[in-house]
């Protein structure tokens, strides 16, 4: 009775009886030296604020995850330290913190290792750790490596998994773009050195989607993937799909909205080559052919041909064919695509279609926040249109409100100003 009364103040407490995640020293950094000392561990110092919004994606997404903590539980002491107090001023001076997060490795003397600033995936986490504690080659001198021998192709494959990691936490804009431009020409070297079919694995998808740029246009390696469709759902799973999907889908775009009635050949790969992976899309009433075919017959009548009565017509035999499981991203991407198209010049008739979709699509519950922002200043610019003034101010300010909700910053800032300007036009146009 006594241990079971121990464990649940413990988890109460915050504990867990699993030990998941990093199981930070609850004293003060310099303890913690004399801890690492005592055990032969280095130290791991996270520099955090409360108001960091990174600090905590990692210390809710990274430092929580179980093989984060069997790693750096066995071999760091692990130590939060605040920036802002005042107590730990002098180590933010000596470890030169002078942004957040920064991560500190340090050897039990105080001494520094190795230190990186930003956010990381848990996997560069572990990787930076493994490096400090020597199990690791840093990139460079991995990279080194590989130069000595540049025809080893599992080399070079290690610098591209590790690439994005190392130039991410780099600070020095030339330093980042020097990398950035090195590492594009190790990529291009990659794929074409090596034989498609020995690309087909998720390591190298994963290379794949991280360098490769679609442009909108075909891609002579993209169709090479594409010619081993098959073999790349089977090895790397559904996400090659999707990532092939997109490629066709930005061709059939790029297309269509230019007026080039070759988009239509890249429609029916939706039952040719590519329909193990639109076959792979959510079933819905409507077949994957159908939308697809509805979707950019819609771009080439609005964007090219800036008929907002056939888009309109098209558009609503597609949401009636969708019955019951129309939902609020369907009505959503109609009428932005009916504004952006026409750039808002089209009757007053489509002005009301638009609000009168808009205000069924807000109806639905859980709209993700900026699919809802963006809503209602659409449902603004319709009453704008209308000449309902009273009704579009309501939909701005009812917009600037829930943009409160935004939590990064830049994006609240971005989304807030576009609102005072069309709530400044509209006080204009009233007069």
């Amino acid at each position: 009775m006594k241990a079971l009364i121990i464990i649940v103040v413990w988890l109460l407490m915050g504990g867990n009886i699993f030990g998941q995640g990093i199981e930070f020293f609850s004293g003060t950094l310099d303890e913690a030296f004399e801890r690492a000392k005592e055990e032969k561990k280095l130290v791991f110092v996270d520099f955090y604020a409360d108001w960091c919004g990174p600090c905590k994606q990692l210390a809710q997404d990274v430092f929580t995850k179980p093989e984060v903590g069997i790693y750096y539980n066995e071999k760091f002491i692990c130590v939060k330290v605040n920036a802002e107090e005042v107590s730990n001023k002098v180590y933010v001076k000596k470890y030169k913190v002078t942004s957040l997060p920064t991560l500190v490795y340090l050897q039990p003397d105080g001494k520094l290792v190795s230190s990186v600033s930003g956010t990381m995936s848990v996997e560069d986490f572990i990787m930076e750790g493994r490096i400090v504690a020597g199990e690791e080659l840093s990139f460079e001198a991995l990279y080194a490596k590989y130069k000595a021998n540049s025809k080893d192709m599992k080399l070079l494959q290690q610098v591209l998994v590790r690439a994005p990691g190392f130039v991410s936490v780099l600070e020095k804009p030339v330093d980042k773009q020097k990398w950035v431009t090195r590492v594009e020409d190790l990529y291009k070297k990659y794929i074409t050195t090596k034989p498609i079919e020995e690309l087909i694995n998720k390591d190298d998808f994963k290379i794949v989607r991280t360098f490769h740029k679609m442009d909108g246009k075909e891609d002579p390696f993209l169709e090479k993937m594409i010619a081993h469709l098959d073999e790349y759902i089977e090895n790397v799973g559904k996400y090659a799909g999707a990532y092939l999907l997109e490629y066709n889908n930005k061709m059939t775009s790029r297309l269509a909205r230019s007026g080039k009635k070759e988009y239509e050949k890249y429609v029916e790969r939706v039952r040719g080559d590519m329909k193990a992976a639109y076959d792979l899309m959510p079933e819905r009433n409507v077949s994957p052919y159908d939308r697809i075919k509805y979707m950019y017959d819609g771009e080439y009548l609005i964007y090219y041909k800036k008929d907002g009565e056939a888009y309109m017509e098209l558009q609503e035999k597609y949401l009636k064919e969708l019955g019951d499981q129309v939902n609020d991203t369907d009505y959503g991407n109609v009428v932005q695509n009916l504004y952006v198209g026409t750039s808002g010049k089209i009757s007053t008739g489509l002005h009301q279609k638009a609000a009168d979709m808009i205000v069924k699509a807000l109806q639905y519950p859980n709209i993700a926040l900026m699919n809802k922002l963006n809503m209602i200043v659409l449902l603004g610019d319709a009453n704008r249109e209308l000449e309902k003034y009273d009704e579009a101010k309501k939909c701005y300010n009812q917009a600037f409100m829930e943009s409160m909700q935004l939590e990064q910053k830049m994006t609240q800032q971005a989304v807030q100003m576009t609102i005072k300007r069309k709530l400044a036009a509209l006080d204009l146009q009233k007069k």
